[in-house]
């Protein structure tokens, strides 16, 4: 089984093509254990700050000061690559994450070897709790907030990976045990169901290839 590299990023911006990544965290886990197995964090010094947002900049609190001792971009994406390469990403609204690091990656040396086009979103595992009504929104506070996690340090790209990889260690399990029941109800559908789930039903039959997403969210 793949690992999981739990990954947030604050950037200057909610634009990919225009804004730029200021932070990244990435915590590298054992999807079986859900152990963290190493862990990196990068600030990252912007090129164009003149186009960034300002309510952004407030959020994740970026100064020049704070950024003294930034590194350029082609060098973060090499500190973080070693935490990536193989794994399956994930993260709170993950996708969000992905499509920064896809236009860093077109911009500079590529993406990780081997890196898994599909992703585990945290916001997603948080559904039922928003369908119950016990949370009014998926953000990562709220969601942080009804399961008891702390929120120390928020829009902190390790600290944020950290709270989305805390959430999957609670949600996940539940999660894993809905497929599990849902597997064992298959196993007992009628032959004439089975059939037609399979793609047999009036001698036809369900292509074999598996449909693959070209931007990685599927």
């Amino acid at each position: 089984m793949r690992p999981l590299a739990f990954i947030d990023l604050e950037t200057t911006g909610l634009d990919p093509a225009r804004h730029e990544i200021l932070e990244i965290g990435v915590i590298r886990v054992d999807a079986r254990t859900l152990t963290a197995l190493d862990a990196t964090d990068v600030r990252i010094r912007p090129r164009h700050i003149e186009v960034a947002d300002p309510e952004a900049l407030r959020r994740n609190g970026y100064s020049e000061r704070g950024w003294e001792g930034a590194t350029d971009l082609p060098q973060a994406l090499d500190r973080v690559a070693p935490l990536l390469v193989g794994a399956t990403l994930a993260g709170h609204n993950v996708g969000f994450d992905r499509a920064f690091l896809e236009a860093a990656w077109r911009a500079t040396c590529g993406p990780p070897p081997d890196l898994d086009h599909h992703h585990l979103d945290t916001a997603s595992l948080a559904w039922p709790l928003l369908a119950a009504g016990r949370i009014d929104s998926l953000s990562l506070v709220a969601v942080c907030t009804t399961l008891g996690i702390g929120l120390r340090d928020p829009h902190q790209a390790l600290s944020d990976a950290a709270r989305s990889l805390a959430i999957a260690q609670r949600l996940l399990p539940a999660a894993q045990e809905r497929a599990r029941q849902a597997v064992r109800s298959s196993d007992n559908r009628s032959p004439a169901c089975r059939s037609v789930a399979d793609g047999r039903c009036c001698g036809t039959r369900t292509s074999e290839n598996s449909w693959r997403c070209g931007d990685g969210r599927a």
